[in-house]
């Protein structure tokens, strides 16, 4: 082989590398993959609504932070569905991305108990609006929290359970029976009061004198006047 053929092959294979190097790679069109859109309840029983108005008859109750699926929207609507398949619209102010976890007690005096049932042992007593933390809740209707005020951990029913603080009406006794602001006291009618028996060791008071008696009238005969009866 010569010198002038070698040559020749020795460019064609470096066009040949050349080319591949510069070729553009093959694009492979592939279809979108479509995620699905979960949501969390945000009401402690939201109404799923059998059309995307707000007057529309109820079609399911999903119940706080329960998961859901959306299927379409439309506005501010979503067609949802639960896990076991019940569904209905829902407004987009009652769904949330993530779970709600921060919760206020609604009334005052509530037992916290160890177990989720009212007969379980008592932890605590709660106050209204006392901040708690959502641990986890079971179908059955009870939630499992922990109060920040006392650090207990326990079971509360989800029906004395807000999203928000209540307001509580704050009712002030008086000590000195001053009205208060907050309860206004009417007036009684004053009545004289009865005068108080006396003591034994209280001094006698001086009793006065007995009025002297009246003179009982005269029955003598009145003496008649001179030359009165005397005949003319």
């Amino acid at each position: 082989m010569n010198g002038l053929t070698r040559l020749l092959i020795l460019m064609s294979l470096v066009l040949g590398l050349w080319g591949c190097a510069t070729a553009e790679p093959v694009k492979v069109e592939t279809a979108p993959v479509e995620r699905a859109t979960f949501f969390y309840a945000g009401a402690m029983e939201l109404p799923l609504k059998s059309t995307p108005e707000p007057g529309s008859s109820t079609a399911a109750t999903v119940s706080l932070n329960e998961r859901v699926q959306q299927l379409e929207r439309r506005g501010g609507w979503f067609l949802v569905r639960a896990d076991d398949g019940r569904q209905g619209w829902a407004n987009d102010r009652d769904l949330g991305l993530s779970p709600k976890t921060e919760l206020y007690v609604r009334r005052w005096g509530v037992s916290l108990k160890s177990e989720p049932q009212g007969s379980s042992k008592s932890l605590a007593r709660l106050r209204a609006n006392d901040q708690v933390t959502l641990q986890d809740k079971n179908p059955q209707g009870w939630a499992k929290i922990t109060v920040a005020r006392t650090g207990n951990t326990g079971w509360l029913e989800l029906k004395n359970l807000s999203l928000s603080k209540v307001a509580v009406r704050r009712v002030t006794r008086p000590k000195s029976g001053t009205p208060t602001a907050e309860e206004a006291v009417e007036p009684e009618a004053s009545t004289p009061e009865a005068p108080a028996a006396p003591s034994g060791l209280a001094p006698k008071a001086a009793t006065a004198a007995p009025a002297p008696p009246k003179p009982a009238p005269s029955t003598a005969p009145r003496k008649a006047k001179p030359g009165m009866f005397e005949p003319f």
